[in-house]
């Protein structure tokens, strides 16, 4: 496919937020756009350890109103398609690749977008190929993993994070040391526990400690119930923020907390402190950026600059978190009708009602509070 010099709307990232909106787009009658993306769709997950898998569960419910969690369209479902209820990260790639062939979505490979500049009535997208383009609306979707977050401290350079662990057999059989306390450093501990590998996991607060309903905030059952097969080999010590680490001699690093406890670690600790895509220059450019989340308009829009748009796991209004592909899939259509309305088109309602009957259209914050009476 060749890259044309101007579009309506460039989406920037081929992941499940990109693939997502740009199949919502075309059903919604949009054709005039483009998805970009450094590598390939799905890339990101390529790169997943393959012990990751998806914590949410991918299930076939498409027929009843209630699309796979994990699909990011209402027709789809990476359970039906993969036979898996909780896809690697390669697995879920296959499915993003696939959901793209189907729907003929222009994609374009390859190729990254280095700078986005304001200019009038649109943006000229920088590529690395140093080729501009124009687009009067930009959607960036380039998501976590590519993004990890570690803590601002002295020492941060002697951990390492947990997206970098390409095989947990490459550890020695020597007690670890996590540094996180939600999904991640669970994750991370419970594959050290299988090869017979103990582990600390210092946190300032704990997911599996939650009282909320929310599986945002929470330690999703899927990791609770392999935790539980393993708890003997994990050490939870929470009410820790690290605040510095220290390397001394022989192979120790010394580590010290707010409330001025230290502790020591035979090994480099393992970061499982999360992502944060603002660490992107493209985000960093085009948004405001406040607690490592970008702030956003209710129409998930930039405070800086009309007109782009941040889609994906990053979006989140006030208390509400969309970091689950179910929950920010629900923001793909109301996302395309303010497109719509803003160049004055009609829309159909039989898709925007397709939508709301598959419980894929989220216009309303106040409607989030999760309450579970038992």
């Amino acid at each position: 496919m060749l890259l044309n010099d101007s579009y309506s709307i460039v989406i920037i990232g081929a992941g499940p937020a990109g693939v997502g909106l740009g199949v919502t787009l075309q059903n919604y009658g949009i054709s005039n756009f483009v998805i970009l993306d450094k590598d390939k769709v799905g890339s990101t997950f390529d790169n997943w350890n393959h012990e990751t898998h998806f914590i949410s569960p991918s299930f076939t419910t498409n027929g009843f109103g209630y699309p796979d969690l994990n699909a990011v369209t209402p027709n789809s479902s990476p359970a039906f398609s993969l036979q898996s209820e909780h896809p690697s990260g390669q697995e879920y790639a296959t499915y993003l690749r696939t959901v793209s062939l189907r729907n003929q979505l222009p994609v374009i490979g390859n190729t990254e977008v280095t700078r986005i500049i304001h200019n009038h009535n649109s943006y000229q997208l920088q590529l690395s190929s140093h080729q501009v383009i124009e687009a009067r609306y930009v959607f960036v979707g380039i998501g976590d993993f590519s993004y990890p977050y570690s803590p601002e401290i002295p020492g941060k350079n002697f951990g390492i994070h947990y997206s970098s662990i390409s095989d947990y057999d490459d550890f020695e059989p020597t007690e670890q040391t996590i540094i996180g306390g939600n999904e991640a450093g669970f994750d991370a501990a419970i594959n050290l526990a299988k090869r017979g590998i103990r582990s600390t996991i210092f946190t300032d607060t704990t997911a599996i400690d939650s009282q909320s309903p929310d599986p945002s905030k929470r330690l999703s059952t899927f990791t609770l119930n392999r935790f539980l097969n393993y708890m003997n080999m994990i050490r939870i010590v929470p009410g820790k923020e690290l605040i510095s680490i220290r390397k001394g001699e022989p192979e120790r690093y010394y580590l010290t907390f707010s409330d001025t406890t230290t502790a020591v670690s035979q090994t480099r600790p393992i970061f499982a402190t999360g992502f944060a895509a603002c660490q992107s220059p493209l985000i960093k450019e085009t948004f405001e950026v406040k607690n490592n989340r970008p702030v956003l308009n209710h129409y998930d829009e930039s405070t800086l600059y009309p007109n782009i748009f941040l889609i994906g796991p990053q979006v989140t209004h006030d208390d509400v978190v969309l970091c689950y592909v179910y929950k920010y899939r629900q923001r793909f259509a109301p996302l395309t009708e303010e497109i719509l309305a803003r160049n004055g088109l009609i829309v159909n309602p039989m898709i925007t009602q397709a939508y709301k009957d598959a419980n894929m259209y989220l216009d309303n914050f106040d409607e989030c509070d999760v309450d579970c009476e038992c």
